[in-house]
């Protein structure tokens, strides 16, 4: 925690610096002397009084990012101050990222003007909607949407869903330069932040630990496009893995220290496999299927004399409706890959496992000591180096083999997800584990639900709302008391951020 603090102070300091290098003609011409203008924080009283603002704005100086909303309006204050209050001026402001602020420091015409008031007080409805909307995208709930159908049918594609940040512990935020509400692109092509600028990663003490059977989102470990842990892209999916246990994947059935996943609750049946269907003389009716049961994946795979091959994501009680609804079902079965086949992205390679077929596997537990061998070496060589021990793999086989005690301990826990569409989810099955720094929240409501078109889904023409499942919790997750838990805390922190901030 010092360090991370630290890191802020620094940040804060050189906040400062740029502060004084393009304010102080505008101070001189309000008057504050040189000396003053220097002493920081100070400065930033000064200018508070100057402009009639409640003194606990000074506040948002020491949490990490806010620093740069408060000097940001008082830049703005400052142009008004100075007759450049036009839309123009402004909206030069933040096309430039406030460096506008210094053209106008260093321009020779530069006078005072008296700032005119506005009734409606419009401004500061919008700064202060704004400002909390941050604190709270940032620090306590923020919004997400499902992309995939990795989690069907628990969470579907078009669900948009609300994510608590302080259930599993508060991460705090590791790039303090970016652009507010985004997370690692602009468009899908632009970085949104700087990574020049990096703090230490620091997280809180969680309300409740990560437990089996969680859903989660977190970062994803393998992002080659964002080092920086709070910018990798997130990801959604099921723990079923914690610290130091041993699973294993035996004819599609997951198996958890030695015991076959139990069923919890009713979200048993709602975990997705890939079906094969065969019908004979008449097709299977694939509109119906889509329309009435909410089931998208659907393929026919092959036509041969009269008899019709269908593969198809089902859960196991929708493939009992689906058997008992269509009389010319010859069968339906779960499509298990056979124990010999190999997928080769699987994790880690070279050991001859499949989605179906995987493990024994030990999650690693922080403080664990792991005997490393070239057998093993795939399996704990992206931890290895992930926790700061930088070196290629072709020079760490000869470094196993040619020392004794060649044991590592483990310096963080690790988890292991998988996506509730088993035969279809990219999960640790394939890439590996989950650290406990990319740990990014706990899913808790769906405030909207939108089917739309997967191949076009901006076809907003094609949207259908799903009523069902707006503004519900999800399912398994504790989330009402979750709902209440951090609603009730919003709204503490709303009256407390007005009565302080707000009102003058």
């Amino acid at each position: 925690m010092f360090q991370y603090f630290l890191f802020s102070s620094i940040f804060l300091c050189f906040e400062h610096f740029i502060h004084v290098l393009g304010t102080w003609r505008l101070y001189k011409k309000l008057g504050i002397d040189y000396y003053r203008l220097i002493i920081p924080i100070y400065n930033i009283i000064l200018l508070l009084k100057i402009y009639k603002r409640s003194i606990w704005w000074l506040f948002l100086l020491f949490i990490p990012l806010t620093s740069i909303f408060l000097f940001g309006i008082l830049w703005i204050d400052l142009l008004k101050n100075f007759g450049k209050n036009s839309k123009k001026n402004i909206i030069l402001f933040f096309l430039t990222l406030g460096g506008y602020i210094f053209y106008i420091n260093y321009s020779k015409n530069i006078e005072l003007s008296k700032i005119k008031k506005s009734k409606s007080d419009i401004e500061s409805n919008i700064l202060f909607a704004m400002i909390f909307s941050f604190l709270i995208h940032t620090y306590i709930l923020q919004p997400f949407v499902i992309p995939t159908s990795s989690m069907e049918g628990t969470l579907l594609v078009g669900d948009f869903i609300l994510v608590s940040k302080i259930h599993y512990g508060l991460r705090m935020p590791i790039t303090p330069i970016s652009i507010p509400f985004t997370h690692n692109t602009i468009f899908g092509k632009w970085k949104s932040y700087i990574s020049i600028f990096k703090w230490p990663y620091l997280r809180f003490s969680p309300i409740q630990p990560i437990r089996r059977n969680d859903i989660v989102v977190f970062n994803y470990p393998k992002d080659s496009n964002h080092k920086i842990i709070d910018r990798k892209e997130n990801y959604i999916k099921r723990c079923v893995g914690l610290p130091g246990d041993i699973i294993y994947i035996k004819n599609g059935d997951l198996f958890i220290n030695y015991q076959k996943e139990k069923s919890y609750k009713k979200n048993i049946l709602e975990k997705q496999h890939i079906y094969l269907i065969k019908t004979k003389n008449i097709p299977l009716n694939i509109e119906f299927i889509k329309e009435n049961m909410n089931i998208e994946e659907v393929e026919m795979i092959l036509e041969k004399n009269d008899e019709y091959f269908y593969q198809i994501m089902l859960t196991e009680k929708k493939a009992i409706q689906i058997k008992n609804l269509f009389d010319n079902i010859i069968f339906i079965k779960k499509y298990i890959l056979p124990i010999y086949f190999q997928e080769n992205s699987i994790f880690p390679n070279n050991f001859g496992w499949n989605r179906d077929f995987f493990g024994p596997l030990l999650i690693p537990k922080k403080g664990d000591l792991i005997k490393l061998n070239s057998n093993n070496i795939n399996i704990y060589y992206d931890i290895i180096v992930s926790e700061g021990n930088n070196i290629e793999k072709k020079y760490f086989y000869f470094f196993i083999n040619n020392k004794k005690n060649n044991f590592y301990k483990i310096k963080k826990n690790y988890y292991f997800m998988m996506g509730d569409n088993r035969h279809n989810s990219s999960d640790s099955r394939y890439w590996g584990f989950v650290p406990e720094d990319h740990i990014v929240g706990k899913p808790i409501f769906i405030w909207m639900s939108i089917d739309w078109d997967r191949e076009n889904p901006l076809n907003f023409f094609n949207w259908k709302f799903r009523w069902n499942r707006t503004m519900t919790t999800i399912y398994g997750q504790n989330s009402y008391l979750s709902f209440f838990f951090i609603f009730s805390f919003i709204y503490f922190f709303y009256l407390l951020f007005y009565f302080f901030f707000y009102k003058k």
